[in-house]
């Protein structure tokens, strides 16, 4: 907590001013503790109400509060810097390079607020309360939703071939049936084509099939069987948030509102394929465009 008196104090604050800096600290963290109440938030979403560490630098425009997460040897050092002005960006690189601080807090207060009765400055205090809540609820929620893999396959870092498409066809030569049709429509956006091999074939194919589908801009699934190495190579894609394609015949039943991918139902006939390989060659050229300006 910011207001933590059992932290040791160091610094070249005297004790009349670093008192008034107390003050103040103990007023805002009344206010945040009400507002997160207030929000139906779980207390320790805003980082200030967990144990921390705290640096005060009082210059001579704002009162610098920077803290960061800590549950032992907490430490509490404040510092008078009035001829000095520090914007937030010099605030956090010394929380970084002088004190430590890895992964700080900041919390920005202008300095007359310091010298103000309690009455007088309440509502500024509410406001940069607020604000400090919603960037602390902000950032729990970006972190939740980060997705944190650790591939059995290994890293990669290829960059994403902007023009290349990877497909995924069953393994059954009696399943083909619509090869002709996806690369006449591939070869007529000019696109460079990789066929995922038969990952039944061992560990390396595996590991293959997950450096294709890193680096493929695209990629399309012939539905047309049932084909393990499809449905595993399609789960990769749609985890690593892939364009994709699924191409099925008529009768198929597939879900049809998964985000970023396509689907085309053709009859299986030469008609059916003949306006399959229209429609996919119409498909292809928006969304490799999307690619690119992502």
């Amino acid at each position: 907590m910011l207001n933590d008196r059992t932290r040791m104090r160091t610094g070249d604050m005297d004790d009349e001013l670093s008192a008034g800096v107390d003050k103040l600290i103990d007023e805002f963290m009344v206010i945040v503790d009400t507002m997160t109440e207030e929000r139906h938030l779980q207390r320790g979403i805003a980082r200030s109400q967990l144990p921390c560490s705290m640096v005060a630098i009082l210059d001579k425009k704002s009162l610098s509060i920077l803290a960061q997460f800590q549950l032992e040897n907490r430490i509490a050092s404040y510092f008078y810097r009035p001829d000095i002005a520090l914007s937030p960006h010099q605030v956090a690189k010394s929380a970084q390079w002088e004190f430590g601080f890895e992964d700080a807090f900041l919390i920005q207060i202008p300095v007359e607020l310091v010298e103000q009765k309690t009455q007088e400055r309440h509502a500024a205090l509410q406001q940069i309360a607020s604000e400090h809540i919603d960037s602390e609820f902000l950032r729990l929620q970006q972190m939740l939703i980060l997705m944190r893999t650790r591939p059995i396959f290994g890293p990669t870092v290829q960059p994403i071939g902007t023009r290349t498409l990877l497909l995924l066809l069953p393994q059954d030569t009696d399943l083909r049936v619509n090869d002709k049709a996806i690369l006449n429509a591939s070869q007529a956006n000019d696109l460079q084509i990789i066929e995922a091999g038969d990952i039944r074939s061992g560990k390396s194919a595996v590991h293959e099939m997950w450096y294709s589908i890193n680096y493929a801009a695209v990629i399309i699934a012939d539905l047309t069987g049932p084909d393990a190495g499809i449905m595993y190579g399609l789960g990769i894609a749609h985890t690593l948030g892939k364009e994709t394609i699924l191409i099925y015949p008529q009768g198929s039943k597939y879900l049809t509102d998964i985000p970023r991918t396509h689907r085309i139902e053709y009859e299986n006939s030469d008609a059916g394929r003949a306006k399959l390989e229209e429609q996919l060659s119409l498909m292809l050229g928006p969304m490799l465009a999307s690619v690119v300006e992502n």
